[in-house]
């Protein structure tokens, strides 16, 4: 039995751009203040945590707590020195959405 040889060309790729990701979330100047404030009066966290939960027929539920570390699923915003996590689960309730505390 022979062997057959097969050639191919391939083209160079040309330089691709990068175009950057938008943050799952986008907060708004007077959200980012109060998340300020409220992690002032409690200086051993170091973020929110922002989720997202399903209430009875009524809809949406969201919630908002302290946290003091990313959790592994999480996602984690940064924006003007203030860092909220985002449970993963809730990241599609979140998208496009804008809301202010």
């Amino acid at each position: 039995m022979s062997a057959s040889l097969v050639l191919a060309t391939v083209p160079a790729v040309s330089e691709r751009k990068l175009q950057p990701t938008q943050a799952a979330l986008t907060l708004t100047p007077s959200a980012v203040n109060k998340i300020k404030q409220l992690l002032k009066d409690k200086p051993e966290n170091v973020a929110v945590k922002v989720c997202v939960q399903t209430r009875s027929c009524n809809g949406l539920s969201y919630t908002l707590e302290y946290t003091k570390t990313k959790g592994d699923s999480d996602e984690e915003v940064v924006q003007d020195g203030v860092r909220v996590s985002l449970k993963k689960s809730c990241d599609c309730h979140l998208l496009k959405c804008v809301d202010a505390l």
